[in-house]
């Protein structure tokens, strides 16, 4: 079976296109699902547990990846913040610009200046090789193609794949089966991810409602 790597660096390939690098969600969408990738990163390596809408530390011996080794960090240094939707907002405002640094250290990622005029200039984080940049949607796709069963790291990744939207990315151009499978797979997700998955659905929601507003 495919191992998956860091869970922030897989939800920021199936988020963009993996040819261009455009994104496919609005950006508060996916400073969210960035954010909560970032706590499931900690979660699966046992740093942190979350019960009924609160994080507290587990392990506190720093991983190994400096990435989580900060927002572990970030996390001990104001222990009286221990509500996950504080963490989501929190984390979301730099999630995008340090999962991107991770990737374009590593590699797997080179940026892009759009310069426009009278806007402010945008940066697009172009992919390197096609075929990683595709791995996470490839994998997914063929879990849920032939109702495959799924490890802690991969149910994680298709949970928060449903509740940013890009479960519509995932499951287009599959079999009715397939959605159901998601449905399945996602309803019988262990506890953590079950909980840190719907408090972001929600704060994605509140999000976009204000952008609206």
């Amino acid at each position: 079976m495919t191992v998956i790597s860091a869970l922030a660096d897989e939800f920021f390939r199936l988020a963009h296109h993996d040819t261009t690098g455009r994104p496919l969600l609005h950006p508060r969408a996916t400073g969210l699902g960035l954010a909560a990738a970032l706590l499931g990163e900690l979660l699966s390596e046992r740093k942190i547990f979350i019960q009924e809408g609160r994080l507290y530390p587990w392990q506190r011996t720093p991983p190994t990846d400096a990435l989580a080794h900060a927002t572990l960090d970030q996390l001990l240094a104001q222990p009286q913040h221990t509500e996950v939707r504080v963490w989501l907002g929190f984390l979301s405002t730099s999630a995008y610009p340090d999962v991107a640094g991770r990737l374009w250290r590593a590699g797997h990622v080179r940026p892009v200046t759009e310069r426009r005029l009278l806007r402010r200039d945008v940066v697009t984080y172009v992919p390197t090789d096609l075929l990683t940049a595709a791995g996470p949607w490839i994998h997914l796709t063929s879990i849920l193609r032939w109702g495959e069963p799924v490890n802690w790291a991969e149910g994680f990744l298709l949970c928060l794949a449903r509740v940013t939207g890009l479960d519509a990315h995932l499951l287009h151009d599959l079999p009715a089966e397939a959605a159901d499978h998601c449905h399945r797979l996602c309803a019988a997700a262990p506890a953590p991810i079950s909980e840190l998955t719907t408090i972001t659905a929600a704060a994605i929601g509140d999000a976009v409602l204000s952008y609206r507003t």
